[in-house]
């Protein structure tokens, strides 16, 4: 399951070079972030797909088609993300739009009947599925208060510091404000590339509450592609999966358009 633990636009940022050498040698926790950041799409990248929740059997409950718009081509990302009925039914459910203003995050929601909802949690589930909008958002790569786990804590703990074959730094990042429960957020850094190849979100406890992971990936034009995603909490017979039918960017198509 985790073998191919990776997201969303890091799948997309694979296509630069692996290294053999550490990325990360000499860099504080905080810089080993930003660089991670720096891997991320520099242009606007419009994704569409299927938000899909099933039983942990594999039973379907609900398919919702999505489209994602993420922009992180200024100094401040934003994010909008439309949810739709059905396959083949464009009737809008929810649109959110994610912003972030002066280093501040800002999550805003309009439903199906033009209600518009401000200052919406980032931690807020997506639909009937367990993906959140922080998990759209990435808002935890611009929090300053991260720290890297040295080789006692991580053998105490029992962390793997390898993630698809690849030696990882594992770093943990506090939010500024209080989240309802998250108390951190824990990443694996590849060594050789700078990317971010992994996240967990831990309660207070340092229990993890929830996992995402790429289930499938293909390669086009050199580069890595996510096809399908999965999120897991622990102790809860549900997945939740994204999947994703096509990409878009000014120097990157990949996929079929679809009729979500």
């Amino acid at each position: 399951m985790r073998r191919l633990a990776a997201l969303l636009l890091a799948a997309l940022a694979l296509g630069a070079p692996l290294r053999a050498e550490d990325a990360t040698a000499g860099l504080s926790p905080r810089q080993i972030l930003v660089q991670a950041r720096s891997m991320f799409p520099r242009e606007r990248v419009a994704v569409t797909g299927s938000l899909i929740t099933a039983k942990a059997r594999g039973l379907e409950e609900t398919e919702r088609p999505y489209a994602l718009t993420l922009d992180w081509s200024g100094g401040e990302p934003s994010a909008t993300c439309d949810l739709f009925r059905a396959r083949g039914d464009r009737t809008r459910l929810l649109r959110a739009e994610l912003t972030r203003r002066d280093g501040v995050p800002a999550l805003a929601l309009t439903q199906d009947d033009g209600t518009r909802v401000e200052g919406v949690r980032l931690n807020t589930p997506i639909g009937e599925s367990d993906l959140t909008w922080m998990d759209l958002s990435f808002d935890y790569l611009w929090w300053p208060d991260v720290r890297r786990l040295d080789e006692a804590e991580i053998a105490a703990k029992g962390i793997r510091t390898r993630q698809n074959s690849r030696a990882c730094v594992v770093l943990e990042a506090t939010p500024p404000a209080p989240v309802q429960g998250l108390a951190a957020v824990r990443l694996w850094v590849d060594k050789g590339s700078g990317n971010l190849l992994q996240t967990e979100q831990l309660d207070a406890a340092g229990r993890t509450v929830r996992q995402m992971y790429v289930q499938r990936l293909g390669r086009e034009e050199g580069r890595w592609v996510p096809r399908e995603f999965r999120v897991r909490r622990p102790g809860m017979g549900r997945v939740t999966k994204l999947t994703v039918r096509a990409i878009r960017s000014e120097s990157f198509k990949t996929g079929e358009d679809d009729d979500a």
